[in-house]
């Protein structure tokens, strides 16, 4: 009976030791800024164009992606190309963008607004499994 607890014991510990093998190291991936470089320019008064380079072995999810803008902009709703179907385990069928996504966001300037504040928010992951907020 012995052997046996020593064997259960010592592939217990053979598994536990190998874990770190099979982890992603935090060293592997790239700052959020890096992974998804984030520029906005407006294009004129009455738009703002939003634009992620995103690095190779990462994508953004299109749902996941939203823009506000402070009171001096009166927003509509944000204009995204179609992204690529993809089935995530989380969130069963999605679109998602890889390389470049470039988004508009359609308004009005108030009268005597020079500069916009952008509120963006968006979720992306690696392809080694790990996600961004």
């Amino acid at each position: 009976m012995m052997t046996l607890l020593r064997r259960v014991a010592a592939l217990c510990a053979l598994f536990v030791v190998s874990l770190p093998a099979w982890a992603v190291s935090e060293k592997d991936l790239l700052p959020v800024d890096e992974a998804f470089g984030l520029t906005a320019q407006a294009r004129d008064r009455d738009r703002v164009e939003i634009s992620w380079k995103i690095a190779p072995g990462y994508y953004l999810y299109r749902h996941r992606t939203t823009v506000k803008a402070d009171a001096g902009f009166a927003a509509e709703a944000l204009q995204m190309p179609a992204g690529k179907k993809h089935h995530d385990d989380f969130f069963g069928e999605v679109e998602t963008y890889r390389e470049r996504l470039t988004a508009v966001l359609p308004g009005k300037a108030d009268d005597g607004t020079d500069t916009v504040t952008l509120e963006v928010r968006y979720q992306g992951c690696a392809d080694a499994g790990v996600c961004y907020p």
